[in-house]
């Protein structure tokens, strides 16, 4: 329960990954006088890697920054997970860069607090997470429901009563394995799919489409009587404009972030969110821009650039092989749930700049955003 005589002050730092393996950039927010550890509700971030259930470069970035952390805090890795969401995101092609967003928050009373930077207030985050997700349970509607408690938790934690300042909700969550698929078999229970990996019967996406109905259950969006296990990756009707969501063979449990703001945050920072028209599209780029308060003409120029924090996108596979009337080949590439990342990142930099931007995606069709859209989130100083 928040301290309503406490208001919150979020921060935004973004560390480049050498390696999957490196964390010294984020070592270094910690030096003496810096971020204090404890301050640290998420970490987000990209590395290299074939992005699959597998993706032994997102594993181990995963790691050693749950490590990091522990250290950092005198702790075990093995309670970080009850108190940082932690998001990597595995493949970095194009012009996405290797790296990770460090997200902090501090509560302090509003009496000692800076004044406010803008009478529309700032950016806040919220955090929770789910109990253990069975594998017999991924991509069903039971993986909804814990979703839709965990982001309810979640936002109580940010403190915001009102859900149209929530521009994005993060989750990660677990994927099926070629183990766990064997362990439900064995059990007499056939699973959402067996196949563990990102293509249209993938269990990476029944497990984020699953999430993403949870999202928009909580967000108000999708009204829980139309969820069953039949409409996830079917009826392309229910979606959230806000839910980013992902999933990996190394996660057990639906670790939420919730971005938005309030109005009495005294963060420099505002969040906004955009939905794009189609791939390729930079529409919903620019629409999460101008809703963090960015004022630009057709494109942000050097200066309005150098005001964007961060942006954290999803960027999923068309539900169709025509773009603007002609037929495109992405839908027929092995490798297409990285040429979706590639794509996205490209606009993304040719819009705001940035290289070291959170994209995730490759799902083919997704309850993230609606058909043939994507969900963009931005943090933008103000």
């Amino acid at each position: 329960m928040i301290n309503n005589s406490l208001v919150p002050i979020a921060e935004v730092f973004v560390c480049a990954m050498r390696t999957p393996a490196d964390t010294s950039a984020i070592e270094d927010l910690f030096g003496e006088g810096g971020v204090d550890p404890f301050s640290v509700v998420a970490v987000i971030g990209k590395s290299e890697g074939s992005g699959l259930p597998n993706d032994y470069g997102r594993m181990l970035a995963d790691m050693q920054i749950r490590q990091l952390l522990a250290r950092a805090r005198g702790t075990s890795p093995d309670v970080i997970s009850d108190e940082v969401t932690i998001a990597m995101s595995g493949g970095a092609p194009g012009t996405v860069a290797p790296h990770a967003t460090v997200l902090t928050q501090r509560w302090i009373p509003a009496a000692q607090a800076p004044a406010a930077s803008d009478s529309a207030g700032g950016l806040v985050f919220g955090r929770s997470h789910t109990s253990d997700i069975l594998p017999e349970d991924i991509g069903r509607a039971s993986q909804v429901d814990s979703t839709t408690e965990a982001v309810n938790r979640a936002i109580d934690d940010a403190g915001i009563t009102d859900l149209s300042q929530i521009h994005m909700v993060l989750v990660k969550g677990p994927a099926l394995s070629a183990e766990s698929i064997a362990s439900c078999i064995a059990k007499g229970v056939e699973p959402v799919t067996r196949d563990p990996g990102i293509g249209p019967m993938g269990s990476m996406c029944y497990s984020n489409d699953a999430m993403a109905l949870g999202v928009g259950v909580a967000m108000g969006e999708i009204d829980r009587d139309q969820i069953s296990d039949a409409v996830i990756r079917n009826d392309w009707s229910l979606y959230s404009n806000v839910a980013a969501t992902s999933s990996g063979g190394e996660k057990r449990k639906g670790e939420v972030l919730v971005i938005g703001n309030r109005a009495d945050s005294r963060s420099a920072y505002r969040a906004g969110h955009g939905i794009t028209s189609a791939v390729g599209q930079s529409d919903g780029i620019k629409a999460a821009l101008r809703s963090a308060g960015l004022e630009f003409e057709c494109c942000p120029d050097e200066n309005q650039q150098a005001r964007i924090a961060q942006v954290f996108a999803k960027f999923t596979l068309p539900g169709t092989s025509q773009l603007n009337g002609t037929r495109i080949t992405i839908l027929d590439d092995h490798e297409a749930h990285h040429i979706a990342k590639a794509v996205g990142g490209a606009v993304v930099t040719s819009i705001t700049g940035l290289t070291m931007a959170f994209i995730s995606g490759g799902e083919a069709n997704s309850h993230m955003g609606p058909p043939n859209g994507n969900p963009i989130c931005a943090l933008v100083r103000i």
